[in-house]
């Protein structure tokens, strides 16, 4: 797919700060179901790029003002940023799935050693 103009890319980020799917993006532009479903499951792309910014700037300002609430003494806004840190803290806990660049280095350093006799 080719490079979005700016305009589009602008689009796209506001419907990705209303919450717009992939489908309706996709939909909406005529881009072929698939290229966006793929950039979508990679999380790469120009399209999926512009989304998630949209995305994640509105839930910022969402989250920004509910901490406001909670800091305010709201009790459903402090049970709601409890879920946010909740969230968080298990969407971080994948990190410990991914294999850094030091790891595989080290892994294949073992290895090497390994076959040398050390």
């Amino acid at each position: 797919m080719n490079s979005l103009t700016e305009k589009q890319a602008d689009e796209i980020t506001q419907m990705g700060r209303l919450g717009f799917s992939f489908r309706e993006i996709a939909l909406n532009f005529g881009f072929e179901m698939e290229e966006v479903a793929r950039q979508f499951q990679l999380e790469s792309g120009d399209i999926f790029q512009a989304w998630i910014k949209g995305n994640l700037s509105a839930q910022a300002e969402i989250r920004k003002t509910v901490l406001d609430a909670a800091l305010s003494s709201s009790q459903p806004a402090i049970l709601q940023m409890l879920k946010y840190f909740s969230l968080a803290e298990q969407n971080n806990l994948e990190a410990f799935d991914y294999e850094t660049k030091t790891d595989a280095r080290t892994e294949e350093e073992t290895e090497r050693g390994a076959a040398q006799g050390e």
